[in-house]
């Protein structure tokens, strides 16, 4: 019987998964870290679910509804899902990993479903302008992006952002919003030549998000208690528990290679330090981009040469609104990205860039100034909340600046030692930026989004958790580049099938992308002899 193994379980390797279970004579084995989260907390998740959220005994609900904390860099703060680190927590997977200057550190998960346990859930497709510069075109993707939407939960609604972004899928729509986007989108509606004119488009939030059943207690953020959101978890459970997928967890990938038409994968247990040798016919690298980098580094003897790594930089932009709503604090919200403005500086639609805004979450109140959170501040306090907005926005990778990669041999039974750095920090002095903000600023009339300038906030490197690109497709592979099934030059039968092969980053949601790519290349790996 033919095998196949995948190392890790976020969403690439869910993507590569679902093609390869297509074909019922292959075997399948994932081999990945799969840090879980702590019993403690399941258990209290596992108790609210049963209960109606006005049942919640509040002292279960502040232990699994834990606000992010600090980051060591810039940017967001960190978050926690069910009030546990999890997602971040070093189960190994960041032994000989340093970065310099202003940059994340944190870019591998041990996870069990990677850095899905705490994302967005954004899930739009890329332009099909940006194809132009993949050897993959969108026709070649269309199917791929379908097969992930029909498996995944999905609400979404056709509008503007349609032009740009087909849904592609079918859609559930997205629960009632708030007061504040219905006000913006409906001032977007009476102003839409004008703004489109300038090329500001704005519609509804994307999500891989079970619409439908959400009861909109609020807690999106920090976890839901119904796990209404989409996790490669999820899918990655009904992989095993249908049989099709054989799952080994408590391993730690740390070379790979091919002798003759065998690749294999030496792996690390993590209790015992046990080395383990795992052959097949076919490997699939899914481990992150910064993973699986750092694998192929090691395993191909690329040391002490700079490799590139592409970032779409993040930044971080408050909104006030002169015409107040009600307390958003009494409404009954999901309180995940609501709404979505894309700043389109083409007419194609590769160079543009996109904003996701908030319009409020208990991190709000959390990050507001001393001064609002004293008790005898909740007049202005309300008067504040009535007003903002945040906005998460992106620029694309051309753009930003980029990661600088390093590595090192290690020692026997160790991951390769790897130095991440960053290229040009002025690179927010460029001409892209000015372009995005000056026609943010126009839409702020027509819309009562006004920018706090003043507050733009930019993330450190590696801090947007959107990068790749470390071996790009291209038409030929070579030792910097991978071919259309993500190969490198020397391997045929190891393929990379996360963000790593991405020619570029645009500025838009990046996951549905990324398993869709993975579920492309894993199908064109089945039409090959095994």
């Amino acid at each position: 019987m033919p095998q196949a193994i995948i190392v890790g379980s976020g969403p690439a390797a869910v993507g590569t998964a679902l093609a390869l279970s297509a074909r019922a004579d292959l075997r399948i084995t994932v081999i990945d870290l799969g840090l879980r989260l702590e019993t403690e907390h399941q258990d209290v998740i596992e108790t609210l679910s049963s209960l109606a959220p006005e049942q919640w005994p509040a002292g279960l609900v502040a232990r699994v509804a834990a606000q992010p904390v600090t980051s060591s860099v810039r940017g967001l703060p960190e978050k926690r899902a069910y009030g546990s680190d999890f997602p971040f927590r070093d189960e190994g997977q960041l032994d000989n990993l340093s970065t310099e200057g202003d940059v994340n550190r944190l870019l591998v998960s041990a996870a069990y479903g990677g850095f899905s346990t705490v994302w967005g859930s954004q899930v739009m497709p890329f332009t099909a302008a940006t194809f132009r510069s993949w050897p993959v075109s969108d026709v070649d993707m269309k199917a791929h992006y379908q097969a992930i939407l029909e498996t995944i939960p999905f609400a979404g609604e056709v509008d503007d952002l349609a032009d740009l972004f087909p849904l592609i899928a079918a859609a559930k729509p997205l629960p009632d919003i708030s007061a504040r986007s219905e006000k913006v989108l409906a001032a977007y509606s009476r102003h839409r030549s004008k703004l489109r004119s300038f090329g500001v488009l704005l519609g509804r939030a994307r999500l891989a998000f079970d619409s439908p059943n959400c009861v909109r207690c609020g807690l999106c953020m920090t976890g839901c208690p119904f796990s209404l959101i989409y996790s490669a978890a999820t899918t990655m459970d009904q992989l095993r528990a249908s049989g099709r997928v054989t799952y080994q967890g408590g391993l730690m990938a740390l070379r790979v290679g091919e002798e003759g038409d065998r690749p294999w994968v030496e792996a690390k247990e993590l209790r015992g330090g046990r080395l383990r040798r795992f052959e097949a016919d076919r490997v699939f690298l899914a481990s992150g981009a910064f993973g699986t980098t750092r694998l192929v580094m090691g395993s191909q003897d690329r040391f002490d040469q700079d490799m590139t790594m592409q970032e779409s930089v993040q930044f971080t932009l408050p909104f006030v609104s002169m015409r107040p709503t009600v307390d958003p604090r009494t409404e009954q919200l999901f309180t995940l990205n609501q709404f979505n403005m894309v700043v389109r500086l083409d007419e194609q639609g590769r160079d543009l860039s996109q904003l996701h805004f908030y319009t409020y979450n208990p991190a709000f109140s959390a990050a507001l100034p001393g001064g609002l959170r004293w008790q005898g501040a909740r007049f202005l306090t309300t008067a504040v909340l009535q007003r903002l907005s945040f906005a998460i926005g992106y620029l694309p990778s051309w753009v930003s600046p980029r990661l600088r990669l390093r590595a090192r041999p290690s020692r026997p039974g160790e991951v390769t030692e790897l130095r991440v750095w960053r290229e040009d920090p002025r690179w927010h002095r460029n001409r892209t930026l000015r372009r995005v903000l000056s026609r943010v600023a126009r839409a702020s009339a027509p819309l009562d989004l006004w920018p706090v300038l003043p507050e733009l906030h930019f993330a450190a490197g590696g801090k947007s958790y959107h990068w790749g690109s470390s071996f790009p497709h291209s038409t030929r592979a070579s030792s910097t580049s991978t071919d259309t099934l993500g190969r490198t030059d020397r391997w045929r039968r190891v393929h990379l099938v996360d963000a790593s092969v991405f020619p570029d980053v645009p500025a838009t949601t990046f996951t549905l992308t990324i398993m869709a790519n993975a579920h492309r290349i894993a199908t064109g790996a089945l039409a090959e002899a095994w």
